[in-house]
């Protein structure tokens, strides 16, 4: 029973997949499009300023003899800000090891800023995040802060 089914499927099969024309050798594939590179003339490198983050607010320095060095400055680069002071230090502490000499700030808001250079001059302090952002990674959100 099993072999006349599997015949008549058989014999189904190729009576469907006769066409009506002849046989004939198969046909190469057609050739694929040929793209030939159109030469461009090189686009300048367009480097587009990085978005520095600002923020306007009061601030006192956590130790007496940081403000003195720092208070004719009104621009400061921040590389962390904490609420628990004990975080603050060990960040601190970090930061000396890599060369920085930072200081708190302890901010209107609560928060323990920890910023590693001030200006005069925001153009300065500008520079000095773009600077950061690209010898340090990891401190690639260094921002500006700006005492009121």
């Amino acid at each position: 029973m099993r072999l006349l089914f599997f015949l008549t499927v058989l014999a189904i099969s190729l009576v469907a997949c006769r066409s009506g024309r002849q046989m004939t050798a198969v046909e190469p594939p057609p050739e694929p499009p040929v793209y030939e590179p159109v030469a461009e003339e090189p686009e300048e490198d367009v480097v587009e300023p990085e978005e520095i983050q600002v923020i306007e607010e009061s601030f006192v320095f956590e130790h007496k003899e940081d403000e003195a060095s720092h208070e004719v400055n009104r621009f400061f680069v921040v590389l962390g800000s904490f609420r628990v002071i004990e975080n603050a230090n060990r960040f601190k502490a970090k930061l000396e090891s890599e060369g920085f000499n930072p200081v708190i700030l302890l901010s209107e808001t609560g928060l323990n800023r920890i910023s590693v250079n001030s200006y005069s001059l925001e153009s300065d302090a500008r520079q000095r995040v773009m600077q950061i952002r690209r010898s340090y990674p990891e401190y690639h959100d260094a921002w500006l802060l700006i005492r009121k």
